[in-house]
């Protein structure tokens, strides 16, 4: 039974608990909230030829719908995102499995390099991604030539290719990512499973598909959450290698965004097009966690 003291202790302490949480509420309000908000208003209002804002309700919402470019784009993210994600978990699990089941004294050296494009710098990546793209000289050139290919063109400048070039570049930039996650759970998985599944027969192919890719799957969804997120923020590779050209072939949604509100000055319409990239976020994130989200404890379920 609770003492006198000790309810009073906890009834002078609930002011402590508030104010524990005030410093992050604070940092929630002032760099998330209040900024989604802002945005969100700025969406509602449209600038003149004379540049003042006026307030056009959600007209800017019907004229960005409405807007061919708009459609080019959200084309162009869905490419990305149907061939980036699968292809970076599928070669990150391959490689974090072959290095921590085939390798021993050099594993630390072949987690830094597959995972050293993740820390390098995104300009020096784009520079030296648009020197291999290069025609003629380029090191994808010389690769060519072995089966008799002269490339005349660059791939980043040919709309039919510009954007699975980049593609291939993020696949590059970012699987050592998915395989550090897989890396993270193969270390986790229980030593118990895996000797019971290899004694009752699993080898080599089969225990990997049958036992670990299944317990696996916490990272995965991380993965599959991280990389829809990612998708939609992708923006330097796209600005500094292609700036979304050529006419609108490689185009993202952070590239549209910023060029019109800082390119084109309407900020009317790059609000509207952030709250929608926020929505759309937001669908596909509530859509994962319906689907692919922790199952209810049965403590927590409803009774049949």
């Amino acid at each position: 039974m609770m003492t006198k003291s000790a309810r009073r202790g906890l009834r002078f302490g609930k002011p402590a608990l508030y104010l524990f949480a005030l410093p992050a509420t604070l940092l929630f309000v002032v760099f998330i909230a209040y900024p989604i908000l802002w945005v969100a208003g700025q969406s509602l209002f449209t600038r003149t030829a004379e540049g003042q804002m006026v307030f056009a309700g959600f007209a800017n919402y019907g004229a960005v719908l409405s807007d061919p470019a708009f459609w080019i784009v959200v084309r162009n993210m869905v490419i990305w995102g149907l061939i980036t994600i699968p292809v970076q978990m599928v070669i990150g699990g391959l490689l974090a499995y072959f290095i921590e089941r085939h390798t021993y004294r050099l594993r630390s050296f072949f987690r830094t390099m597959f995972f050293l494009p993740v820390v390098t710098s995104v300009s020096v990546i784009s520079l030296v991604w648009v020197q291999i793209y290069a025609p003629y000289y380029g090191i994808a050139q010389e690769y060519l030539k072995l089966f008799g290919i002269t490339m005349s063109f660059s791939p980043i400048g040919d709309p039919a290719t510009a954007i699975y070039a980049l593609i291939l570049v993020n696949i590059w930039q970012w699987t050592g990512f998915s395989m550090l996650m897989y890396i993270a759970g193969i270390a986790n998985l229980p030593s118990e499973v895996l000797d019971a599944a290899r004694i009752d027969g699993a080898r080599g192919f089969r225990l990997a598909y049958d036992v670990v890719v299944p317990m696996l799957a916490p990272a995965t969804k991380s993965l599959l959450l991280l990389g829809i997120i990612g998708t939609l923020q992708t923006f330097p590779i796209v600005h500094l290698m292609t700036g979304g050209g050529p006419n609108r072939a490689s185009e993202v949604f952070g590239t549209y965004i910023f060029k019109q509100s800082f390119v084109l000055g309407d900020t009317g319409s790059g609000a509207t097009l952030s709250v929608i990239v926020l929505l759309v976020a937001l669908v596909l994130s509530l859509v994962q966690i319906v689907f692919f989200g922790a199952q209810l404890s049965p403590a927590k379920r409803k009774p049949e």
